[in-house]
């Protein structure tokens, strides 16, 4: 039997952002809420130096003991601090919610918290999607010193391009390497293949940045990074869409700003070559590709472009040819379109963005809370710096121990200069919120729909020569949607 009115608290800071403090913030602000709520405060778990957007939650120790823990009734009510300590991702926390509804548990998040209507039920589920969609987007931009470091073209850390080493920030060609990027440029003007220029690299002891045998993946990227004609470029995001990886549509572009390899021309005559191989019909060309299904046999339904006299048009087909024939892809994209109008009415809006103003109140505590970090890490940093220096000052350490030491308090030095320029990590504002949600409701873009709808599934009666559609939303299990219908 589960003890009504028993809460624990989970905490857990990522190493590379956070200290202890943050944990002592987590559960103070948990505790809060419990007592302004009635509630007893059992145990606390903490994960200490576990980052939440590159790790697995099965890494976590004491977030899957406190799951085990669930099954023994001791506790109704999980708190957290905010929804981005447990997952940075939309499928992660849905199959959360529904693990802890079957043992009777609630997890709320104590500065996140919108109430138990179905307005705030979705606005919760928002905030996941929103966390997946933004957070990585958002955090880059909290370090101003790094922008200023890219606006002169300088390395901002991390491993160099192949081709290239830094030296005082500053990037230069390793001529080494700059001849096989230059050969894999020509292999793939004159259409000669790479597999002789790979077996030579290997043979020569020629390998990628991170120590690696390089393979055609490894050229692949070479030849789709438009770096080695000399542009510089850095994203202020931490992570770009991965498709978008290398050429960086947000990023700072410096042209002439790092040492050129390659030609414009060749460059620009490869991504020509490389373009007019690609299939055409790529999955990620189509508005609801890799979420529709075939509503007769259940197997996915792949898209692609077919031609009738002088007109394209894109369709999906089941990849089990099942016999249920082809659909077009716009009717396909006008019933996602139709479901989201009905899954953001205006009065589901109307509740999110008043859930939105009561969230923003808080925004002096995030402010609070980023300074403390702040200070304490300057402090720590300092305090390396003066370990460092004391060992300087002894006169006894070889000469290339003294440089070592003196490249790490330069680092350091600027680490705090970094950490100086720092903002407040700041969340979209209401309004930004507000317009998204209603772009969604007009004109849905693909990550919206990936975000908000988990299944397409196509039934057609050739009998009756009508084509249904059930689309499934990644919001069901928490609103309690099952779905809508169309038939055309």
């Amino acid at each position: 039997m589960t003890v009504v009115g028993q809460a624990v608290i989970y905490a857990r800071f990522s190493s590379d952002k956070q200290n202890e403090a943050s944990i002592d913030a987590q559960v103070r602000a948990c505790r809060e809420y419990a007592a302004a709520k009635g509630m007893t405060v059992g145990e606390i778990y903490a994960d200490e130096a576990i980052s939440g957007k590159g790790s697995k939650t099965a890494s976590r120790k004491a977030y899957q003991r406190m799951l085990r823990d669930t099954r023994k009734g001791s506790f109704d009510t999980i708190l957290i601090h905010k929804y981005d300590r447990v997952a940075r991702n939309l499928g992660e926390h849905v199959n959360l919610e529904m693990k802890l509804k079957e043992q009777g548990v609630r997890l709320i998040a104590v500065a996140q918290d919108y109430g138990e209507s179905k307005e705030a039920k979705v606005m919760r589920s928002l905030t996941w999607a929103l966390s997946e969609y933004y957070i990585d987007n958002l955090s880059g931009e909290t370090t101003k010193g790094l922008i200023e470091t890219a606006h002169k073209c300088l390395h901002t850390g991390g491993t160099p391009p192949f081709g290239y080493d830094v030296v005082d920030q500053h990037y230069i060609i390793n001529e080494v390497e700059a001849a096989y990027v230059r050969r894999m440029y020509q292999c793939a003007l004159d259409g000669s293949g790479f597999t002789g220029l790979l077996s030579e690299m290997e043979a020569a002891g020629i390998r990628g940045k991170r120590g690696a045998v390089m393979k055609y993946t490894q050229i692949y990227e070479i030849l789709k990074n438009e770096r080695y004609t000399g542009v510089y470029l850095y994203s202020p995001h931490e992570e770009e869409r991965r498709a978008d990886r290398r050429t960086k549509p947000n990023a700072i572009r410096v042209e002439g700003g790092m040492p050129a390899i390659i030609s414009k021309e060749a460059y620009t005559k490869v991504q020509e070559i490389m373009k007019g191989r690609k299939h055409t019909g790529a999955k990620g060309e189509y508005l609801c590709s890799r979420i529709v299904y075939c509503g007769n046999c259940g197997a996915k339904m792949h898209a692609s472009t077919t031609h009738k006299r002088d007109y394209a048009y894109a369709i999906y087909t089941c990849s089990d040819k099942c016999g249920i024939g082809s659909v077009r892809a716009d009717l396909v994209d006008e019933a996602a379109h139709m479901y989201l109008k009905e899954l953001l009415t205006d009065e589901v809006q109307q509740e999110i963005e008043k859930a939105l103003r009561q969230y923003i109140r808080t925004e002096k505590d995030r402010v609070k809370e980023h300074n403390q970090l702040v200070d304490l890490q300057t402090k720590e940093k300092q305090r390396q710096i003066d370990a460092l220096v004391e060992n300087l000052a002894s006169g006894k350490l070889p000469g290339e121990v003294v440089e070592q030491l003196g490249n790490k308090i330069k680092d350091l030095k600027e680490q705090i200069e970094a950490l100086s320029a720092s903002e407040p990590p700041r969340d979209f504002t209401t309004e930004q919120i507000i317009a998204w949600l209603r772009a969604i409701k007009e004109a849905p873009d693909e990550t919206a729909v990936r975000l908000l709808i988990e299944r397409i599934e196509v039934k057609k009666d050739k009998e009756k020569a009508t084509t249904e559609f059930k689309v499934t939303s990644t919001l069901n299990s928490v609103v309690g949607k099952s779905g809508c219908g169309g038939r055309i």
